[in-house]
Order: structure tokens, then C-alpha cells, then sequence
């Protein structure tokens, strides 16, 4: 428990520098943070998610002086993530306390499971931040944006294949 627990403050704290330096980026908003929420461990009590999404959210809303833009995402991805969870339970179920990672759950379960909770992530922002949808170039930004996210988030499984 004690490893599990260091694994993810580790997590927290290395999302947060990567996410601040990926703000530099001027041209487009690229967001990994939603990667802590995503790979907390199965079978936490729900409420304990949101909370932690909260205040995680809050400490990203510092760096970027958006004050409760990224809170509200992250819940958002929180009160998300039991359904998808449920819909994408393996055959023999989720093992306790595991991380929903590439390496406990496979490639292809991960990439899906990360891809429909950040689909869900962007669409948050992007309505809240810019307050209209769908607008032509937009809707490129839109799903530039998704898809840049989903790439670095799939980058770090491979490159750094947590195990907790």
C-alpha cells in the first residue's frame, strides 16, 4: 500500500512539471495531467477520485491562472471514469487495487479506455475555455488538441510502463 501510495505521488508531481512545461507550448493547448486520474487504482472509493480530481485540478489551475477550468475537467474525467471502467471490465474483472495500465490490461484496453476519457476531457475544456464548439477551424483545433494529448498520454505508457 505504502508503494502504491509513493507510485502515485510520484505521478502527481511529475504530471504537474510535465503539464507546466507543455504550457510553454504557445500554438496549441496540449493536456497529459488527466493521466494521474486516469491511473489511479481500481476500486477506490468513488468519492475519494473526485476529491483527489479536485484538488489535482486545482494545483493544474494554478499554473495556467484558470481558476476552476481544470478542477471541473478533472472531476468531470473522475465522475467519467467508473462508467467507462464498468463498460470495459475484462472478462474476469479488474484485479483490486491494480492501476488501469498498458501493462496490467494491455495496450489496446488502455489506448481505448484513456482515448473516450480524454474525449471527454477535451470536450470539457474546449466548451468551457472557448464557450463554442463547433466552429469549423475549431473543430480542427478540437481534435488537434485530443489527439496530441492522447499521443503524449500513450507515449508515457510506453516510456514509462507504470506497473501501480
Amino acid at each position: 500500500m505504502t508503494s502504491l501510495i509513493r507510485a502515485n505521488f510520484i505521478r502527481f508531481v511529475f504530471l504537474i512539471v510535465i503539464q507546466f512545461v507543455l504550457k510553454g507550448v504557445d500554438s496549441i493547448d496540449i493536456y497529459i495531467y488527466p493521466l494521474f486520474i486516469l491511473l489511479l487504482p481500481v476500486g477506490m472509493i468513488d468519492g475519494v477520485v473526485l476529491l483527489v480530481a479536485f484538488f489535482y485540478g486545482l494545483s493544474i489551475d494554478m499554473f495556467y491562472d484558470t481558476p476552476g477550468l481544470f478542477a471541473s475537467a478533472s472531476v468531470a474525467v473522475a465522475a467519467a471514469r467508473p462508467l467507462v471502467l464498468a463498460i470495459m471490465e475484462p472478462r474476469g474483472g479488474y484485479e483490486p487495487g491494480k492501476a488501469p495500465t498498458k501493462y496490467n490490461l494491455g495496450t489496446r484496453w488502455f489506448v481505448q479506455y484513456s482515448g473516450i476519457l480524454m474525449l471527454w476531457h477535451t470536450i470539457w475544456v474546449v466548451a468551457l475555455e472557448q464557450a463554442s464548439l463547433f466552429s469549423g477551424l475549431r473543430v480542427l483545433i478540437w481534435l488537434l488538441i485530443y489527439a496530441l494529448s492522447l499521443l503524449l498520454i500513450i507515449l508515457y505508457q510506453f516510456l514509462f510502463n507504470p506497473k501501480e
